[in-house]
């Protein structure tokens, strides 16, 4: 459909209002049950200023990837100075991962069937798999440098190529094992659980104890 320029189209936040919006949606009822037009009435604006900024869904899909993308490398990118040296840190990364993973549980929840529909996401999503891995596998290297750790190099490929599949995968997992559509916040608390049992065995007592205290806290 032909962009027609118009004094409401330009409105400088519609396009960042459309995203949200769909993401609302899209997290709600899942990207497949949600039509352009669903979420122009939820915006109140018409399906041709939506067109505007979007050609389709798979546009308005690929572009919260962008937000995807840009918010899992900031969150995995290397933490400077003290902090860094600190267990902690390793603990605040978690709870960084899980809470990505519930802002865009529509994307988790749905990878296999967005992959395979939105035209040239597979490729782009095959990049950012890889970036994880050796970011992530930087990040267990420097529990076992710092002491925190006792692991092979065997191990560590095997434990960040686990831990990817858990991420990406625990969404669909709770579908289909407790028969329901909707994700809810108490399966990020048990994907932690499940997470922290891939490396847990391979921590020294202090930071097994302190990982162990973290998991069996009750929810606030």
């Amino acid at each position: 459909m032909p962009r027609k320029k118009s004094a409401t189209a330009e409105t400088p936040d519609t396009r960042g209002r459309i995203l949200d919006a769909a993401l609302t949606l899209f997290n709600a009822d899942g990207a497949h049950a949600v039509s352009t037009r669903h979420i122009s009435a939820r915006l109140g604006i018409s399906p041709g200023n939506l067109y505007y900024h979007f050609a389709n869904k798979e546009e308005i899909v690929l572009c919260l990837y962008e937000r995807i993308e840009a918010q899992l490398e900031a969150i995995l990118a290397p933490r400077d100075g003290a902090q860094a040296q600190s267990f902690d840190t390793v603990l605040r990364y978690l709870d960084d991962v899980f809470g990505h993973l519930w802002e865009f549980r529509f994307f988790y929840r749905d990878v296999n069937s967005l992959l395979r529909d939105v035209p040239g996401l597979r490729e782009r999503y095959r990049d950012l798999a890889e970036h994880v891995r050796v970011r992530s596998r930087a990040i267990f290297d420097s529990m076992v440098t710092a002491g925190w750790m006792d692991a092979s190099p065997e191990q560590l490929d095997l434990l960040t190529t686990n831990a990817w599949i858990l991420l990406t995968q625990w969404f669909t997992h709770r579908q289909i094992m407790d028969r329901r559509r909707a994700i809810q916040s108490a399966d990020i608390r048990d994907g932690i659980r499940h997470f922290v049992a891939l490396f847990s065995p391979l921590l020294r007592s202090t930071q097994r104890r302190q990982v162990e205290r973290m998991v069996s806290q009750p929810a606030a």
